[in-house]
């Protein structure tokens, strides 16, 4: 540039015989339209360059347990799908990619948080990336960090990455926005799982006040009969075996239910082999039970066993 400017100046020196010349009217034109296409190719390349650097990224936050949180990320870190991008129309899921520990593919994060990679190896020319058209390798990044008790912030990038030339095209947000939206889903079933669990427990806990309650008023009614039968002498020996031997076992024999303590009486019913009945009397022959779904009747004791 620096002869050029040179050559230009010693041809303006010359005597004005010479500048009239042809040569000398041709040798200022080629200077300048050399100099004006030096300018626009610099311009050119400049704003190339600055293109190939531009990146969107991705943001938002998510509230709720730390681990509920990171359970969901990486649930979508190891789900091995690129999602928001494909390559082939017919078959718009891109699936096969593998969480990694590193890349170098977005640069270095110097900021805090933790940090979690998926890559897609060997894309042809990916769907949402811009200008992608060659085969090379797609990055996803993500950036965790706590910002409050129960709520994150997320930071996600992706980039397509060429095999041969090494361009570097960034995504145009579909592929973060998908990733996170994965995510989210993810969050959402695993509090909501949560809450079925809480749910739950709270049921049963209810379910065994309610048994405990109901074999309470068994005892309690249990009691009162054997009052009506015993003597004041034995009643508390008579309690105290109750509460030991409220429940017995059916032999393996089986079992049948009278309607009085007496062989002549009326069978009720037959019970199997192992099924649970509460004894609500005691007599010295014959035991007035319960069954579990609520008939009462009379057993011969030898059919009963304890429960182990």
């Amino acid at each position: 540039m620096k002869s050029l400017v040179q050559s230009i100046l010693a041809i303006k020196d010359r005597d004005s015989v010479a500048m009239t010349t042809p040569f000398a009217i041709r040798a200022l034109v080629t200077a300048a339209l050399t100099l004006a296409i030096f300018m626009y190719c610099c311009l050119y390349a400049t704003t190339t360059a600055a293109d190939k650097t531009t990146t969107i990224g991705f943001s938002a936050e998510l509230e709720g347990r730390e681990a509920d949180v990171r359970e969901a990320l990486e649930s979508v870190v190891n789900d091995t799908i690129v999602h928001g991008t494909y390559v082939y129309d017919k078959e718009q899921t891109l699936s096969g990619a593998e969480a990694v520990e590193s890349s170098k593919a977005l640069g270095v994060w110097t900021g805090p948080g933790k940090i979690y990679y998926k890559v897609f190896r060997n894309a042809l020319a990916p769907r949402n990336f811009k200008g992608s058209e060659d085969q090379g390798i797609i990055t996803v990044r993500y950036v965790l960090q706590n910002v409050a008790p129960d709520r994150f912030r997320i930071y996600i990038d992706a980039v397509f990455v060429e095999n041969e030339h090494r361009n570097v095209h960034p995504s145009e947000g579909i592929v973060e926005s998908s990733e996170f939206r994965e995510i989210a889903e993810w969050l959402k079933g695993i509090q909501l799982q949560e809450k079925k669990n809480e749910q739950s427990r709270a049921r049963i806990d209810a379910e065994i006040a309610a048994k405990q309650d109901l074999l309470r008023r068994r005892q309690q009614e249990a009691a009162r009969l054997a009052d009506a039968e015993a003597s004041a002498q034995d009643l508390v020996k008579r309690v105290q075996d109750l509460r030991h031997k409220v429940e017995m076992r059916v032999s393996t024999s089986g079992a049948r239910v009278k309607s009085a303590p007496f062989e002549g009486a009326a069978t009720l019913q037959s019970l199997k082999p192992s099924t649970d009945v509460v004894v609500l009397i005691i007599s010295p022959y014959w035991l007035g039970i319960e069954t579990s779904d609520g008939h009462r009747g009379w057993i011969r004791k030898e059919e009963l066993v304890a429960l182990p």
